[in-house]
């Protein structure tokens, strides 16, 4: 079998990872309904401008994409990224685990303790203007994604913020994310309506059936992985004092 690198496009912007001190101190996790619904808002926004030419590409060119789908949210995808936020990465490369077909971008960054709440269009802004970020942003082949967020306090009075999001396909690191021609030209199922730019989904799309198939396999698959990985680790013993995000 040919051996797959799995390469996680993560990009930490001011920081390299978590202070190691701050494991057991999770003091937010999770998101609101109405930053799913705004994430989910921003991504279809900047891929219907991609793909419309309206706004520069990854390349930092306008071309306009004829294949180009619209993005929903999904919970699976969701948790895999709420799981990986959790652990205040050093290293998202190892201490992440996703299936190898799946993509994702992250954001680690420094925030006050009891500070203003974060904003996903200020978190989406870095993504897109990051070459890799927009890459994975970019591709046409995605239908799907979900995103995790957790804050870890420090002694500092400092916080550390980590968002995720991981998607159903990973793009291409050495060529185009999408096709290149007419807006919707090749959208199998017509365009979404709103976003004359993107591809609507299909109850009949056989990609998407293959997604749901697979993922209830891929869900109980990586999760034994990830426990088995990670047993004893101190910073996984007790979530009793993490809350959730609202």
């Amino acid at each position: 079998m040919k051996f797959v690198l799995i390469v996680f496009l993560a990009f930490a912007y001011a920081k390299v990872g978590c202070d190691t001190d701050n494991k057991e101190r999770v003091k937010e996790r999770g998101m609101s309904k109405k930053k799913e619904d705004e994430l989910m808002e921003l991504h279809n926004e900047h891929r219907n401008d991609v793909a419309l030419g309206k706004q520069k590409n990854w390349q930092g060119k306008f071309q306009t994409a004829s294949n180009m789908n619209y993005v929903k949210w999904d919970n699976q995808l969701a948790r895999f990224a709420q799981e990986c936020a959790d652990k205040c990465p050093a290293n998202f490369r190892i201490d992440c685990s996703f299936p190898p077909q799946y993509g994702s971008v992250t954001y680690l960054g420094d925030v006050e303790n009891g500070g203003a709440d974060w904003t996903a269009k200020r978190v989406f802004k870095k993504w897109a203007q990051h070459e890799d970020h927009a890459r994975q942003i970019e591709m046409a082949q995605v239908q799907f994604f979900g995103c995790g967020r957790s804050q870890v306090s420090r002694k500092n009075g400092m916080s550390d913020e980590i968002v995720v999001c991981v998607y159903n396909r990973k793009p291409n690191l050495h060529g185009d994310v999408y096709k290149a021609g007419v807006s919707g030209q090749e959208c199998l199922h017509g365009r979404k309506k709103g976003f004359l730019g993107l591809c609507k989904h299909s109850a009949t799309d056989m990609s998407v059936l293959n997604f749901k198939h697979q993922k209830k396999h891929n869900e109980y698959k990586f999760h034994q992985q990830d426990v088995k990985h990670h047993k004893g680790h101190k910073h996984h013993k007790n979530n009793e004092g993490h809350k959730t995000f609202y």
